[in-house]
């Protein structure tokens, strides 16, 4: 009786200091556990709030579609094509017309400006724009008209169209230097009498008179004018007088004498 009493204590004595006991509470053990890794017990929260945040700074930004401000307006002094980009060989989407009081971001690149039509922003040749609403003043007799016959002129004149008739007049009235001309033939624009071929003494002549006749454009109903291997034409007059490729000869590069056609 006394031997299985002893045995009992022993086994009840060695279970107490064995370190056995009631098992920390869950909470308690994820604390202990939490301390001695570093982590926290949010670590799901923490991650979603870290995706959250990822997604957010790998958006990528909107693109602003707003009109840049107008820093001013200019007056255009010719018709302008509308350029996409600036530079020469940009594709166009339509033409300024001239005295046009345009808005302008102040932007330039290289020869070109960049202007606001409508909600869109387009470039055109800058040296077309003015902050004074300017025309060119017509050079010669009657504000660049006469109907004054040239002398010994009868014979060219028959051949061409009456709008052909008014830039001879006119151009022979303005400039009594110049003695030959040429009418209609059968090359060319000369075909049907709707141009002339100013022959000119000198370069400083030729100058003058292709001047005169740029100035008069529009009372005359140009096409075109030729002069000095450099041709401008109504489509394209935003751009100026533009160079032509090399035709072989002073003749043939407009070096003696100065071209146009009427419309």
């Amino acid at each position: 009786m006394t031997a299985p009493l002893v045995t009992l204590l022993a086994v009840g004595l060695g279970v107490t200091t064995s370190g056995f006991g009631r098992p920390d509470s869950p909470t308690a053990a994820s604390g202990n556990l939490s301390s001695a890794t570093g982590s926290s017990t949010n670590a799901p929260e923490n991650e979603e709030r870290t995706l959250g945040t990822s997604r957010s700074t790998g958006r990528v930004p909107l693109v602003d579609n707003r009109v840049p401000e107008a820093k001013g307006k200019l007056w255009t002094t010719g018709d302008l094509d509308l350029r996409v980009e600036p530079r020469e060989k940009s594709r166009t989407v339509g033409l300024l017309k001239t005295d046009k009081h345009v808005a302008v971001t102040g932007r330039r690149q290289g020869s070109f400006a960049e202007v606001i039509v409508g909600k869109e922003t387009r470039w055109v040749t800058a040296e077309y724009l003015s902050k004074k609403k300017e025309k060119p003043e017509p050079e010669g007799p009657a504000g660049g008209l006469s109907d004054q016959p040239c002398p010994d002129g009868s014979e060219i004149e028959s051949a061409l169209q009456p709008a052909a008739v008014t830039v001879y007049r006119s151009v022979c009235a303005a400039f009594p230097e110049l003695t030959t001309y040429g009418g209609q033939d059968g090359h060319g624009e000369h075909v049907n009498g709707q141009a002339i071929d100013f022959m000119v003494p000198n370069s400083d002549v030729g100058q003058r008179v292709a001047d005169y006749l740029y100035a008069n454009h529009a009372q005359f109903d140009l096409f075109d004018i030729i002069w000095s291997q450099s041709i401008w034409t109504i489509e394209r007059s935003g751009e100026g007088f533009r160079p032509m490729s090399d035709r072989g000869s002073p003749t043939a590069n407009h070096f003696d004498h100065v071209h146009i056609m009427v419309n």
